[in-house]
């Protein structure tokens, strides 16, 4: 199923938004300028909003939009070996916010270690890079100029995971509430019912 326009365009400009704030907190953390940490938590939790909700629009579970893209991340990376972690099977079991982000650090450990491995500066900017590419990408379906079922996949469980690694890197805990899974269910007139 094919989101409606204006979800897309509206998603487009929030995205936009949360990209120009990420690149503005970097802007003002390169010229020594005051900073609150609450803009880019707030712009990560506005990704992972966005993202469950783009996926419920679709009739789609996130978190298995999510999986799925850890799996194919994973599987594509030269550090891959038969006993490598396996982010895609614990993301799986997640049950918690608390719990996808532990295995969105230990999946970043593991296969992005030069991301990982720079200053939370340069971790950030390095993250506002993709947040204007998702904004960008999720323009382009809104224009019907990228395949929408591609962006679907790829796109949408991207802002997830980046609304999670906004709250890592910003130092943010994320809570223990359970995650909400897109449950479909039968009701007496034979409509599905996604559950929250």
């Amino acid at each position: 199923m094919e989101i409606e326009l204006p979800s897309l365009s509206e998603a487009a400009l929030s995205l936009a938004v949360v990209a120009g704030e990420v690149a503005n907190f970097c802007d003002h953390a390169e010229h020594n300028e005051p900073l609150d940490i609450t803009v880019v938590r707030q712009s990560g939790e506005t990704l992972r909003l966005l993202a469950v909700e783009l996926a419920r629009d679709a009739d789609s579970d996130v978190f298995e939009l999510y999986t799925e893209r850890l799996a194919v991340i994973e599987s594509r990376n030269v550090l891959r070996a038969e006993d490598s972690f396996d982010g895609a099977a614990l993301a799986r079991e997640a049950e918690t916010w608390r719990d996808i982000q532990l295995v969105q650090a230990a999946h970043d450990k593991t296969y992005h270690s030069d991301v990982v491995g720079l200053t939370k500066s340069d971790q950030l900017r390095h993250y506002s890079l993709h947040l204007a590419k998702l904004a960008g990408a999720t323009a382009s379906v809104a224009k019907a100029q990228l395949d929408h079922a591609d962006w679907l996949k790829r796109r949408v469980p991207d802002m997830l995971l980046f609304g999670i690694k906004l709250a890592t890197v910003s130092g943010e805990t994320l809570t223990k509430e359970s995650l909400p899974r897109l449950v479909a269910m039968e009701n007496a007139v034979g409509h599905v019912v996604p559950l929250r």
